[in-house]
């Protein structure tokens, strides 16, 4: 028998569906009578006064369910469980089998102070209070026993009729549409030869900038301290291609590679007076300094004052440690801003990367294209490291020659710098290198607009996507404006109709939501980083951050990617509103290229902000398998950081409705709820944010 207990559950206000159905670890599937559980919830509105319905915690991690007309099992995986209890007691036998035709693809989504349901595609939602419930056996009729081991699983989902007042949203209903027509405007006019690509400090840069706070005061945004623009101050460096020069000198050969087609150079300290000079090359493998994995990269070797040569990406897991760097997944380790970082803490006088296209995940041309023209940084910090005098890229093949130049073997050193038991090279190489450069100080503008909320106006959630591409540079097939329709013209235009559609609503959100249009993401997420050092409102007040770069240009999808949804409570809002909107979460299609490190978003996230980069699906509807898969591989090969980048009367815009629809509808519930969405246990960023919010 089951023994009575009294225990404190989470209620709705209002309740009008009930759903019933459990599982335990490995058990077999078990059903409860839909009367008992009437009877159930009927008592608990009794006995408590409550207007009809009573929620149990979850006490397993999945849930099995059966269709009326005998479908096949669903399994749900359940996500973001707490004060899991197992209710104790044994010998009961399983009741009749509970119909459940009406309420298919269930999926319930726990957090504290928040119930959300996804029941026949509709998005319930409740704002629970915590009562007491008495549960008696006689009213549960179900009990699980397995080897001795009793592991019983309840759930009821009482989800509210009517929005809760205190809320003035109903997360079925009341989420307005986004406009396809306008996001195509906005994209078709960002992208035009009239915006000469939109480079930061350029006048086409400004003009963008402009466009974007214009639409903002139209739509009656506020301005921040009384500017739609927060000033970026950056150092522009240009690389005189007259003078620029890269050799390397081993025992066997000298290795006079070419400038752009085989290797870039600039000055790593935008502020030194010059770049280069003679001095030996190392290799230094990936170039990683990561204690908690016990890799050392530089050890035994001083690197200061020297050149280094460094593999792109992180190294690769082995079979013994799959999870190793992430695994598959790339890391901050592995992106080419972390690895001037490091040597610039080492000391050295230069870094040069070695570009591979598989582990970089573009090919030269993205390298050429990018590194071409001026060359943008923040002011140095003058607390921090002196960065490295000169950093660029070579190609493989140059960095093939250099090493056989000196009887070594680049495969046989790569393979080596996959262990931790590799040690830096010193190859008895000498490069010689100069960098000449003209250097600006210039100032670029993050253009932001500001909902303030309507009942703590004190807690902030950005919405971040930049309208930044390269401007005009080395012409291609001669076309030299570097459009960025998709990238990210695309993400701005929807930034933009969702600043539209929000300012539009009746009521206001809760919370206060600033939309920022970032500058100089391209060169480095300059106006994301520039915004985490300088916020508009401080980081601990600041609730969560959505960024989108690139919107869906070629249809709806079955499936969406949301970056970084696995790494915080974020995901707990995202989830059941993927699910509403008939989309299956996927794991980033591509996670050896680390596009959780390339976004705006990731300033926001190592300050410690929770956050979110929203990208579309792969699965495209009514397309054979693979074709979304062959359309991002084409854009990467042929139009990524290049002219050919341009918008196209091709372009549908379903699709980046329905991306912008999860944005809007996850922007909203965070915006409506009160509790704060924390970093799961194990992520780096948690230490950051548990410690700015220990002032507040």
């Amino acid at each position: 028998m089951l023994r009575e207990r009294r225990r404190s559950v989470e209620t709705p206000p209002r309740a009008r569906t009930l759903l019933l159905f459990g599982r335990g670890f490995g058990l077999l599937d078990q059903a409860v009578s839909r009367e008992s559980l009437e009877r159930l919830v009927q008592g608990a509105g009794r006995e408590h006064d409550s207007a009809g319905g009573a929620l149990l915690h979850l006490l397993s991690h999945s849930v099995s369910m059966r269709g009326a007309r005998g479908e096949a099992q669903q399994d749900v995986k359940m996500d973001r469980l707490q004060g899991q209890e197992a209710l104790s007691g044994g010998g009961h036998s399983p009741s009749e089998g509970l119909s459940v035709s009406d309420y298919r693809n269930a999926i319930i989504e726990y957090r504290p102070r928040k119930i959300y349901g996804v029941i026949a595609g509709t998005v319930v939602t409740a704002t629970p209070t915590r009562i007491p419930l008495h549960v008696p056996d006689t009213s549960l009729e179900v009990a699980i026993v397995r080897r001795a081991f009793v592991f019983s699983s309840l759930l009821i989902a009482a989800c509210t009729a009517d929005s809760d007042s205190r809320r003035g949203l109903n997360m079925a209903e009341d989420v307005p549409t986004l406009d396809g027509t306008a996001i195509a405007q906005h994209m078709r006019t960002l992208s035009s030869d009239d915006f000469l690509g939109r480079a930061p400090g350029q006048p086409g840069g400004d003009i963008a900038a402009e466009y974007v706070a214009q639409r903002y005061e139209e739509y009656g945004l506020e301005a921040p301290g009384g500017s739609y623009f927060q000033a970026v101050p950056m150092v522009g460096t240009t690389t005189n291609t007259a003078t620029v020069s890269l050799s390397f000198s081993g025992p066997n050969s000298t290795v006079t590679p070419r400038y752009l087609t085989e290797y870039v150079l600039n000055a790593g300290d935008p502020v030194a007076d010059g770049a280069g000079g003679d001095a030996e090359l190392v290799f230094v493998g990936y170039g990683i300094e990561a204690s908690e994995n016990q890799w050392h990269d530089f050890s035994g070797v001083d690197v200061a004052g020297k050149y280094l040569m460094i593999l792109v990406n992180d190294p690769p897991a082995p079979a013994a440690e799959p999870d190793l760097f992430g695994g598959r997944v790339m890391t901050y380790y592995g992106r080419w801003t972390y690895k001037y970082e490091e040597a610039a803490r080492q000391g050295a006088l230069g870094a040069l990367i070695v570009h591979e296209t598989e582990p970089s995940g573009y090919p030269w041309s993205v390298v050429r294209g990018g590194w071409s023209g001026e060359q943008f940084s923040l002011p140095p910090d003058p607390n921090g490291p002196t960065p490295a005098g000169m950093v660029g890229w070579i190609s493989v093949d140059v960095a093939r020659a250099t090493l056989t130049s000196a009887g070594l073997d680049f495969d046989e050193l790569k393979a080596r710098a996959a262990t931790r038991a590799f040690n830096a090279v010193e190859t008895g190489i000498t490069v010689s290198a100069t960098v000449e450069s003209s250097v600006r100080r210039v100032e670029t503008k993050n253009v932001v607009g500001l909902i303030r909320g309507s009942e703590r106006p004190d807690e902030w959630i950005t919405v971040s996507s930049h309208y930044d591409h390269f401007g005009v540079g080395e012409a291609v097939d001669g076309d030299s404006i570097y459009n960025g329709a998709y990238d990210n013209a695309s993400g701005t235009a929807m930034l933009l109709n969702l600043a539209s559609t929000v300012a539009a609503m009746p009521q206001r959100p809760e919370r206060s939501i600033l939309f920022i249009a970032t500058a100089a993401e391209e060169q480095g997420l300059l106006g994301a980083q520039w915004y985490a050092q300088s916020p508009l409102h401080p980081l601990n007040q600041t609730v969560a951050e959505i960024n989108i770069d690139g919107a869906n240009l070629w249809g709806e999808t079955d499936d969406v990617i949301v970056h970084g949804e696995e790494r915080s409570a974020l995901g707990a809002y995202v989830r059941p509103r993927a699910a509403q909107l008939g989309l299956t979460i996927i794991p980033d299609a591509e996670p050896e290229k680390g596009f959780f490190f390339r976004s705006d978003h990731f300033p926001f996230a190592k300050a410690g902000v929770p956050s979110l980069y929203v990208e579309h699906g792969r699965q495209y509807r009514g397309r054979p398998d693979g074709w979304g898969s062959d359309i991002r591989r084409e854009y990467t090969a042929s139009r990524y950081h290049a002219p050919s980048d341009e918008y196209s009367e091709d372009f549908v815009f379903d699709g980046a409705v329905q991306q912008g629809a999860l944005v809007l509808s996850v922007l909203l519930d965070v915006a409506g709820d009160d509790s704060w969405p924390e970093w799961n246990d194990g992520q780096e960023f948690k230490a950051a944010r548990d410690a700015m919010m220990s002032g507040r």
